[in-house]
């Protein structure tokens, strides 16, 4: 090989090198088609507010609240009265709901947050109030809509025992909605031990 061909070889696979990373670039630099995940679309949904979550909104307003102690004797004479103040929250996905009582003479503020989950298809409930610092989280279902939900959490005892509960809440009219707190007592059985009652203001 004589030196005019040995210096071309050289220039040639100089540029070769020049050419490569170049190539590279200019193919890694173009635009690329965004990888969509075949459930993003179903995900997207399930963050849209449905039925559920217009009915929960429904309730939107001032009520005054009636609260029984329905397991005590003269639960009718002894009821307990306040104020609450339900809105919608987060573009109609949940509902909050802030309370102001007198019970047994003394003042009790509580909050709730109602929603529907859309991917368990489940009502949720977080609930707390003054008179504790835990929070008690309910889970449930309704088979007509929201009209009836059946919810069950727990909470604890002064000494850190679970204590199951039971919540039903029913809506009487567009007006008017009960909450019904149960347990199981020392004999297993479950009772009811609380029931307020909603009314709207007008």
């Amino acid at each position: 090989m004589n030196r005019a061909q040995s210096c071309g070889r050289i220039a040639l696979f100089a540029a070769l090198l020049l050419l490569a990373p170049t190539a590279v670039f200019a193919q890694d630099s173009s635009p690329k088609k965004p990888e969509v995940s075949s459930n993003r679309y179903r995900m997207d949904d399930n963050s849209i507010p449905g039925p559920e979550q217009e009915f929960l909104a429904k309730r939107a307003g001032e009520y005054t609240r009636t609260i029984k102690f329905v397991g005590q004797p003269n639960a009718d004479a002894n009821a307990s009265s306040g104020t609450s103040k339900i809105s919608v929250a987060l573009g109609g996905r949940f509902v909050v709901e802030e309370n102001n009582d007198t019970v047994f003479g003394r003042p009790v503020s509580g909050t709730r947050i109602y929603g529907f989950n859309n991917i368990t298809r489940q009502f949720e409930v977080v609930s707390m109030y003054t008179g504790s610092t835990a929070m008690i989280f309910f889970t449930g279902t309704s088979s007509d809509g929201g009209k009836t939900i059946d919810l069950t959490g727990a909470t604890q005892n002064l000494r850190g025992e679970k204590v199951p509960l039971h919540a039903v809440i029913r809506q009487v009219d567009d007006n008017q909605f009960v909450v019904t707190l149960m347990s199981a007592g020392a004999d297993g059985k479950e009772s009811a031990f609380q029931e307020t009652t909603y009314t709207r203001k007008k």
